[in-house]
């Protein structure tokens, strides 16, 4: 994993990257994240536990999630840098061993964003949700799982997932803010 540079166009917004400050990893942080992985080649027929068997295109999947369990964001974002499942558990874990993590985006926070981060990334022209409740069979959302041919444009990105986040204000407690890069090989 290596830090990638500020994006700078939320100043407002306190923005780390790539690594959690020590002070905050005792305290185990939980809340959303985006991975976003590549596929190389396209994928025929592969089942995804009960939800059915479905044909993947090559390019760049971005899956949204919460950790809000007893280890947090990091224990979340390790488990999902292991592309190997002896017993998968969500959907992406099927479909997972054929994907190259590129980048994860966290945010740390008390409040679940996973249905507002994928309300927003729908109106992204480039991205589709291409299987309806993929990692949403616990929310209403119609799914967690989005394509785009091309890698996300991380302004883009940024601007989708950062602008106007439903409990950013005068109120708000402590936010954390993080976008990891993996050197997958």
């Amino acid at each position: 994993m290596r830090a990638v540079t500020e994006i700078g166009i939320y100043p407002a917004i306190p923005l780390h990257l790539a690594r959690w400050p020590e002070d905050v990893k005792a305290s185990i942080v939980k809340g959303t994240y985006l991975l976003v992985l590549h596929l190389a080649t396209n994928l025929q027929q592969l089942s995804i536990g009960r939800l059915g068997v479905f044909d993947f295109a090559a390019g760049y999947y971005l899956y949204v999630g919460s950790a809000f369990g007893s280890g947090g964001l990091a224990a979340r974002l390790a488990y999902h840098q292991r592309s190997e499942k002896t017993h998968p558990h969500w959907h992406i874990d099927y479909l997972r061993p054929y994907l190259q993590l590129i980048e994860a985006w966290t945010i740390g926070g008390t409040e679940p964003i996973e249905c507002f981060w994928c309300t927003k990334l729908t109106q992204i022209i480039d991205l589709q949700a291409p299987i309806r409740k993929f990692g949403s069979r616990d929310t209403n959302c119609y799914s967690h799982l989005f394509y785009s041919t091309t890698r996300p444009n991380i302004h883009l990105l940024a601007h989708t997932l950062l602008a106007n986040l439903p409990f950013y204000g005068p109120t708000m407690q402590k936010l954390l803010i993080e976008i990891h890069l993996f050197d997958e090989q």
